[in-house]
């Protein structure tokens, strides 16, 4: 169980890594790189849900779970209202994939600025 616990920690930290499996494993079963980096991207977004909190809270000794499902809520409607106000009719599948596809991009920046922010702050303080 144990051995579980730290391979799922060493992901949350590292989704990159995720991503690079899931895409790997399903180019290989599909063999359609459009479809694999989908997979992989949804598959992703779960690891960086948790890994952007877990960087944040490391990085500036907060915590930000609460604050950014309230935000994902708070987008997810404002798309919805924009999908429903452009169209009028709402297809539910392919609207919740542009909206989980959209936090998949949003994550990985801030997920990137994080932990670009976290390095520099780090090598500042050990520097001074």
């Amino acid at each position: 169980m144990k051995e579980i616990v730290k391979i799922l920690s060493f992901f949350i930290l590292f989704p990159v890594l995720i991503y690079v499996i899931v895409f790997s494993i399903s180019k290989y079963i599909l063999h359609k790189r459009k479809k694999s980096l989908g997979i992989a991207a949804d598959v992703t977004t779960l690891f960086l849900y948790l890994s952007v909190s877990l960087v944040y809270s490391i990085v500036f000794s907060e915590n930000i779970g609460f604050i950014l499902v309230v935000s994902s809520i708070l987008i997810a409607t404002i798309i919805t209202y924009f999908e429903w106000r452009s169209k009028k009719e709402i297809e539910v599948i392919p609207l919740l994939r542009k909206i989980w596809r959209l936090f998949f991009l949003l994550l990985c920046v801030l997920y990137g600025f994080l932990w670009l922010f976290g390095v520099i702050r780090y090598v500042l303080q050990y520097i001074s």
